[in-house]
């Protein structure tokens, strides 16, 4: 019996934590997945006008710095000292970018061309690059000088092996004819990458023609990540990106390193000397490790489990044990030991092993007997009706129990001797009244027997205490019970 309460505990908590782990974590998942799902255009959008703000914030500062008067002096020098004057002119603006209100790093090349396009100086290098037709790489050179207007453009520097956000300006003399163009360019790297990813809270990637050039990505995954758009899957995504062909951009999906991504291509804006593209990418399975939180529920199920086993163990050995006592001691009657009575101390089983020794006195003839009986004529064999059954039937039991607190508080407050004296002396007198013989009726002997009713009956309304009140119903007196709580 106790393993079947065992068991049944457990399947109940089992199941329950089970099923709701499942659910918990599937719903769970779901949400986070279609969360990430749901924002990778937004995201790719907002990336987009990041990179138009900062092509137009960077033209601008470049276009200052071409129209400061050491720009036009530096080009307007005689041809000892123009060299010179304009390496210090790229020197001096590099060192500007560098302050934190405007973008912070070192620019990776500033140039200072002549009217064709032609090199005169580099930063870092004043001999480095010069007389480079800088207009055949990068066409946006011959636009800014031919329309005077500041231009912004992608450009591939071949020797560096770098690929930039270049902004290119006129630069003017007094006379406000364009002679020259300031020419600055910052790496599209890594770190770029890494700064607009951690705006975004997604990962980020640069494409040119068939490499990722750039990206927030650990090396794994960012070679994971060309495979795909370049020969793989993704292949239609990313020419398309590039070709900077029209319509919304389509989600896709990847899996790099192990993790799955939903991505989005897009063109990026003014890279028409080097066509290049950007990636946005929503990592799924970071986003649903936050499921993991669900774990607690199997923890919980585990505790439980430890629980209804050792909540079973105890109370089913608690119930199982008087049984077999029970069980052990009937058998023993039905062998022959009719003298046997049971002798339980469980709250539980208590009142039946004292029914089935009531129902072995009725079987074997035997009375009641205190322990203090001398035999004889001092009323050890006697034995009256309103004792027979204190619980449910006889005089006593029949019936029903006074509740009533008045009552209770009275017959509590009176001191157990006097009371007994006093229930005593009422029955004899009610007996009398009756005309009954009451010589065959010892004191100590109908006190033990109240006390033995007053017991069970204590069991049966889990009252605090009970005590009689004596009564005559017809012929027949009784012995009422009163509950005191």
């Amino acid at each position: 019996m106790r393993l079947k309460i065992i068991a049944g505990n457990l399947i109940a908590v089992l199941l329950l934590g089970l099923v709701s782990f499942a659910v918990v974590r599937s719903q769970l998942t779901t949400k986070l997945t279609a969360d990430v799902d749901a924002k990778i255009n937004t995201d790719r959008q907002l990336l987009d006008r990041s990179w138009r703000l900062s092509n137009l914030e960077f033209v601008q500062q470049v276009d200052e710095r071409a129209r400061t008067r050491e720009m036009s002096d530096a080009l307007a020098a005689g041809s000892n000292t123009r060299t010179a004057r304009a390496f210090q002119a790229a020197e001096s603006t590099a060192a500007w970018f560098r302050d934190p209100s405007r973008r912070g790093a070192l620019p990776d090349v500033v140039f200072i061309t002549d009217e064709t396009g032609a090199v005169i100086v580099r930063n870092a290098d004043i001999n480095r690059n010069h007389g480079l037709a800088l207009g055949q790489s990068l066409p946006s050179v011959r636009t800014a000088l031919a329309t005077g207007t500041a231009q912004v453009d992608v450009w591939t520097k071949t020797d560096e092996d770098k690929v930039m956000q270049t902004a290119i300006a006129p630069i003017r003399n007094d006379q406000s004819v364009v002679v020259g163009a300031l020419v600055v360019g910052f790496d599209i790297s890594n770190g770029y990458a890494q700064r607009e990813a951690g705006v975004l809270g997604r990962d980020v990637a640069f494409l040119i023609a068939g490499k990722v050039y750039s990206s927030s990505l650990e090396t794994e995954r960012s070679t994971a990540l060309r495979a795909f758009l370049f020969g793989g899957p993704g292949n239609a995504a990313a020419t398309a990106a590039l070709a900077a062909n029209g319509g919304d951009p389509q989600p896709w999906e990847a899996t790099l390193g192990g993790d799955t991504y939903i991505g989005v291509t897009g063109h990026l804006a003014n890279s028409t000397a080097t066509p290049a593209a950007f990636v946005v990418l929503g990592n799924r399975s970071a986003a649903t490790e936050k499921v993991s939180v669900t774990n607690i529920i199997l923890l919980l199920t585990l505790l439980f489990t430890i629980l209804v086993l050792v909540y079973g163990f105890v109370v089913g050995g608690a119930l199982e044990k008087p049984i077999e006592e029970i069980e052990e001691g009937v058998l023993a009657v039905i062998n022959g030991r009719h003298d046997l009575r049971l002798d339980i101390e469980s709250a539980e089983l208590g009142g039946l092993a004292y029914r089935i020794n009531q129902l072995l006195n009725v079987f074997t003839g035997v009375q009641e007997t205190s322990d203090d009986s001398s035999g004889g004529d001092d009323g050890a064999d006697w034995n009256d009706k309103a004792f027979a059954d204190p619980v449910g039937g006889g005089a006593s039991g029949g019936n029903e129990a006074v509740d009533d607190p008045a009552m209770a508080a009275q017959l509590a407050a009176e001191p157990e001797a006097a009371y007994f004296a006093r229930v005593y002396r009422e029955y004899v007198a009610a007996k009398q009244a009756n005309g009954e013989n009451v010589s065959n009726i010892p004191q100590d002997k109908f006190i033990q027997r109240l006390k033995g009713n007053e017991e069970a009956l204590v069991k049966k309304h889990a009252c605090k205490m009970v005590r009689f009140k004596v009564e005559t119903r017809g012929s027949q007196v009784i012995l009422r019970p009163v509950i005191i709580r």
